[in-house]
């Protein structure tokens, strides 16, 4: 997301707050073994990260005051990126130091004002809406797919898998965990888990609610994953109509930032840096009999879905008029 943001048009990073002192942040923003070597100047001076001069405050530390003075850092839109699913109690902290907003970038503890995915229901935002969850990378991926398919098919039912790359979540060696799958080493093992997406989806796609349901497991690559979507339709679909409607759908303006469409025979490596929500795989779309399809959609370890939040931070800006 820092990489995202630096150099952005209408976007200032005001301030980074992280329990992690500051030379290990700086290290880590100037060398990634996903994304290579930052393609600037990184530096620290008197307490802020500079980006090719471009200073930052950096709050950093265990002992740092939580949350920090928002107002006093001109800091309108807090990106709660620490993967803890947040209270509305906490939230609203933020809001308290003089936040005016805060988007969660994790499935939140408990509801918030709007669950928002691009393409599918932000025409709902609101200058209002003050919590405001970014869903997650997956319900980004599957999302505009369900909706595609549904638009033009119907859905009666659907079952998906999610195969993701593991995280900072999982353990390169077996430990005692509370999740006991998770304590397994994720280099070596296929860990099944059980996934909030769909009822995020749920929350996004209301008239889906309770025909849609999934599962995810993690396997041992370190970046791309992807949706395998089974849908029984209420109307008939070939393997050609299934794809000919998501070709064309990629190219109009609703999704054509958002879902891409592939013709290529990709892997997961390849879809590392992705900038689209979903990446159809074309190759891989299959049907069984005359209402049931299959098919695969890919997504980033995490480029697509912080681009999602930035254009979160914008489109609140046009909302309340400040662009």
């Amino acid at each position: 997301m820092l990489r995202i943001l630096h150099g952005h048009p209408t976007v200032r990073v005001g301030a980074i707050s992280d329990l992690a002192d500051s030379d290990a942040l700086a290290y880590l923003v100037k060398f990634d073994t996903l994304l290579g070597r930052f393609p600037g100047r990184v530096a620290l001076d008197n307490g802020s990260l500079c980006l090719d001069g471009e200073r930052i405050p950096l709050l950093t530390g265990p002992a740092q005051k939580d949350p920090p003075r928002w107002r006093e850092l001109g800091v309108e839109t807090v990106l709660e990126a620490t993967s803890r699913g947040r209270t509305r109690a906490e939230a609203e902290a933020h809001l308290a130091a003089g936040a005016r907003r805060v988007i969660l970038l994790a499935s939140p503890a408990e509801p918030p004002d709007i669950t928002v995915v691009r393409g599918v229901n932000d025409g709902d935002l609101r200058p209002e809406h003050r919590i405001v969850s970014n869903a997650s990378a997956t319900v980004h991926c599957v999302a505009p797919i369900v909706r595609i398919l549904h638009d033009a098919f119907g859905i009666r039912r659907a079952v998906f898998t999610t195969v993701h790359a593991y995280t900072s979540a999982h353990r390169l060696a077996d430990v005692p965990a509370e999740d006991k799958r998770r304590g397994r080493a994720a280099a070596e093992n296929i860990i099944p888990q059980v996934s909030r997406s769909p009822a995020v989806l749920a929350e996004v796609l209301p008239e889906l609610a309770d025909r849609v349901t999934g599962y995810a497991m993690n396997v041992p690559v370190s970046h791309g994953s992807v949706v395998d979507l089974v849908c029984w339709h209420e109307r008939t679909v070939t393997r050609d109509s299934v794809n000919a409607l998501v070709r064309d759908a990629a190219s109009t303006a609703r999704w054509k930032d958002l879902v891409a469409f592939e013709t290529e025979p990709i892997v997961s490596s390849d879809i590392a840096r992705a900038s689209h929500s979903a990446t159809f795989d074309s190759l891989a779309t299959m049907t069984l009999g005359d209402h049931v399809s299959k098919t695969l959609a890919w997504f980033g370890s995490g480029d697509g879905y912080a681009r999602r939040a930035v254009e979160l931070v914008d489109e609140f800006a046009g909302l309340e008029g400040d662009r």
